[in-house]
């Protein structure tokens, strides 16, 4: 993602949509469609969960959330010490942080609705 978010920039700053009209024989291209494209991956940063129907049927990660019974890898007890990120480090390096980060604020909006219940 920031890659999609350094390349975002760089458009904006380099202003291509004024250059697009230079490209020979129609070489350009939509402009507009390609800035909706990035503002698309980054708004859709986030897993939608194994349960979600999306991913490979034979991701380690999805097999055993699945036979965990949830929704989501974040939602495992086990996720520090899981090696079954491993494969898809080279890749993603932040996967398993973004996915830390996702486990503790549930944690954290899980709580403060402990404390509403509280209230009432």
């Amino acid at each position: 993602m920031q890659a999609v978010s350094l390349l975002q920039e760089y458009v904006n700053r380099f202003r291509a949509n004024v250059w697009l009209h230079c490209f020979p024989n129609g070489e350009g291209f939509s402009f507009p469609e390609f800035k909706k494209g990035l503002d698309w991956f980054l708004d859709h940063t986030d897993c939608p969960g194994c349960q979600g129907g999306r991913g490979l049927t034979d991701c380690p990660v999805r097999l055993c959330a699945l036979a965990r019974g949830l929704a989501h890898c974040y939602l495992c007890p086990d996720l520090a010490p899981c090696d079954k990120f491993d494969f898809l480090l080279g890749q993603f390096p932040d996967v398993k942080v973004n996915l830390q980060r996702r486990q503790l604020k549930d944690k954290a909006r899980q709580y403060h609705q402990r404390l509403e219940k509280g209230k009432s």
